[in-house]
């Protein structure tokens, strides 16, 4: 069930309800929301964010594309090696389908190298978040060949086609450690369980390997089993694996 969105200001009424109804949601004024504090969307002047009274981080969850970690890695999209080796060389710009677009970082970074993008994300409160972030963003151009749909990479699979290279980020099983250095990633995992959202990432790549493609790419961490013992190469970094199907 998608939490309410809350708004505070007048001016904000038709927005938020619009929002709402795509949300398939309430929207409500924040004098509404009384007695204990609850997960809840929130609309305001600096744009669409979340709130899980749970999460460590006192902040609320917002998508911001022009400073962070994000601003930085599109930066220098010029040094990031493994993925640009994992892509491989081409004259022309690649048709890229990213099946799992979370914060959309290694979907700008193949924006940043001039491909066109279809990114995938199954979570209704993560997508419009995303779609605030980009409304937000001072650099709309690098938008300009992104289509975000708010699908599963596993139901989309059978309408995709003309794609050069299928990406597939499964999310990483969390440890506490990882889990308390990144408010981010408890936030996506609060909002994965408000949804009820639950992927097994063996079979979502036995579908997605069926696309026709020149290649898959699938990130995994180090020292992971790989989800097929077909892979062509591999291209390893530090803590990071990309294996390559062809």
């Amino acid at each position: 069930m998608i939490p309410p969105l809350v708004f505070s200001q007048t001016i904000h009424n038709e927005l938020a309800r619009e929002v709402a109804r795509n949300l398939g949601t309430t929207a409500i004024t924040s004098e509404q929301l009384v007695g204990q504090p609850q997960p809840h969307l929130n609309l305001s002047e600096e744009g669409l964010s979340f709130f899980h009274p749970e999460a460590r981080s006192k902040n609320k969850f917002q998508i911001d594309f022009n400073s962070g970690s994000t601003g930085w890695r599109i930066k220098r999209a010029d040094h990031e090696k493994l993925i640009k080796k994992a892509l491989g060389k081409s004259d022309h710009s690649l048709n890229i389908l990213d099946c799992t677009a979370g914060m959309l970082q290694d979907t700008l970074l193949f924006l940043s190298l001039g491909h066109q993008v279809t990114a995938l994300e199954q979570s209704k409160i993560l997508f419009h978040l995303l779609q605030d972030g980009i409304s937000r963003s001072k650099d709309q151009h690098i938008f300009k060949k992104l289509d975000l749909l708010n699908t599963k990479a596993s139901s989309y699979a059978a309408q995709a086609k003309n794609f050069d290279v299928i990406y597939f980020d499964p999310m990483y099983p969390s440890t506490k450690k990882k889990a308390l250095s990144s408010g981010q990633l408890e936030y996506i995992s609060k909002i994965l369980e408000i949804e009820s959202l639950e992927n097994n990432s063996i079979k979502d790549f036995e579908v997605l390997q069926l696309i026709p493609a020149r290649k898959m790419v699938v990130k995994r961490p180090i020292k992971a089993e790989p989800f097929s013992l077909q892979t062509n190469y591999q291209v390893s970094g530090k803590t990071t694996r990309f294996d390559v199907y062809l």
